[in-house]
């Protein structure tokens, strides 16, 4: 059985983990600045010496872990043409409209009537959301345009990465993969990452068959599962995890159900979500609070957008939910009857290692940038609220006020943690038998929390 000392230690170190990030908030690893060099401070363009308005600044990081800046996107597209250089990693640019910087290879690029920087005419913008592109083109008159940077940049920097291909559900959990796709933390460590999305993870069985993925972000439940499944299938970190102030799984009543305790829902119907994470945590809460398993009517549904629509419709007495939906439940003062802020389990990594050659290369790889994005995001969490915003699955009318999630470190799911969820999958008969530590967990590839700084892109 898991201990419950051990689960208020680490809600204690989740708490902490904002003043322990700034103590690596000046290090990537363990420098001031990438390659040992103080970072310029002088907001001057590296072409003409023209000042820099942030919102239209280029940034071009360099092999040689230095960078240069640029007053527009104009300039930065001059100066790599005339010097034909193939030591540029990766260019950031500016989005218009949020101020936030972004990939290069991310950004939709319009060239309009808007001159932003009038010592070099620049006519050139970026925008992060295509949206935003197509109404500045409607706006003033602007087209859209290829990378200003080019394929010459692109494709032999993709070529020289290693590869990773990861299933991303739309979730807040999946935050520091997109941050460390947005920044780029990825290309900053030599890494090219693609993202499969999908809704949520009641689509999680299919994704775990696709052999195009290398690499899944799900629930502990689903997570011990898979790596039985597919022999060479590991867990390899732990991502967010449930605290005192914000679970991730819940049984709340609808807004006009006459429910007060769990014990009310008895010959009541819940809608629960279709995936193996769902039926674990409903018969955990309903165990907990001493209902028969078969004293509610499970009303199963494809999803948790559809289990929080029969839910604030009346249409069920109560709905099992997961964050986000959790977490706008409370803040519309629905009545939560049972939730697991006080449970150890969270949503993990798992990783197939034997997916193709150089899989433990670019493994290490992926940690090391996941733990420099969750480092960035639990130190400046308002900085990146675009980022929760646009790709954190939250319903459209909560997306201003959604607290951002505080991401764990290095860590990976320990023996104690995984026993009740694997003795359920017993139970169930989805395992024949408990699977040694091993055959679930590999820890190889957690880095030393001492050696992981800020991104230098994230600096």
């Amino acid at each position: 059985m898991y201990r419950p000392g051990k689960v208020a230690l680490i809600i204690v170190g989740l708490l902490a983990v904002a003043a322990l990030a700034f103590m690596g908030s000046i290090i990537g690893r363990k420098s001031d600045a990438p390659g040992g060099k103080a970072a310029d401070t002088k907001l001057s363009c590296t072409l003409d010496g023209s000042l820099i308005n942030p919102l239209y600044e280029v940034d071009a990081y360099l092999e040689d872990d230095t960078f240069l800046r640029f007053c527009s996107i104009d300039s930065a597209s001059r100066w790599l043409q005339m010097n034909k250089t193939d030591k540029v990693r990766y260019f950031t640019v500016v989005d218009e409209v949020t101020g936030e910087r972004l990939d290069a290879t991310l950004a939709h690029f319009v060239v309009s009537d808007v001159v932003t920087v009038p010592e070099v005419r620049n006519r050139i913008h970026a925008f992060w959301s295509r949206e935003d592109a197509a109404k500045h083109m409607r706006d003033f008159n602007g087209r859209p345009i290829d990378n200003p940077f080019g394929s010459q940049f692109t494709v032999p920097k993709i070529a020289r990465l290693d590869e990773l291909r990861v299933g991303v559900p739309s979730l807040p959990d999946a935050l520091p993969i997109q941050l460390a796709l947005f920044r780029p933390i990825f290309k900053e460590n030599r890494l090219s990452v693609t993202v499969f999305p999908f809704g949520d993870q009641s689509e999680d069985q299919n994704l775990f068959a696709d052999e195009s993925v290398d690499a899944w972000l799900c629930d502990l439940p689903a997570a011990v599962l898979v790596t039985q499944r597919i022999p060479s299938a590991r867990i390899v970190k732990n991502i967010l995890r449930a605290n005192p102030f914000r679970p991730l799984f819940a049984i709340v009543a609808a807004p006009n159900a006459d429910v007060h305790h769990l014990q009310d829902l008895e010959g009541k119907s819940i809608a629960v979500p279709r995936s193996v994470n769902s039926e674990f945590y409903l018969d955990f809460f309903l165990r907990q609070a001493g209902l028969p398993l078969d004293k509610v009517i499970r009303q199963e549904v494809d999803d948790l957008p559809k289990a929080w629509e029969l839910l604030i419709r009346n249409q069920v007495t109560a709905a099992l939910l997961r964050t986000p939906f959790t977490e706008v439940a409370k803040k519309k003062g629905m009545r939560v009857l049972a939730d697991d802020c006080n449970l150890p389990w969270m949503s993990v990594l798992v990783v197939k290692q034997a997916a193709h050659p150089g899989m433990l290369e670019a493994t290490e790889k992926f940690l090391f940038s996941l733990e420099q994005a969750g480092l960035a995001l639990n130190l400046k969490p308002d900085e990146f609220r675009a980022v929760l915003k646009q790709k954190g699955g939250i319903p459209p009318d909560s997306r201003e006020w959604f607290p951002m999630p505080i991401f764990e470190g290095s860590n990976a799911p320990s023996p104690d943690e995984m026993e009740p969820i694997i003795s359920w999958l017993i139970e169930k008969r989805l395992l024949s038998e408990a699977p040694a530590y091993e055959q679930v967990v590999d820890t190889r590839f957690l880095p030393d929390p001492n050696s992981v700084g800020l991104a230098f892109c994230c600096k």
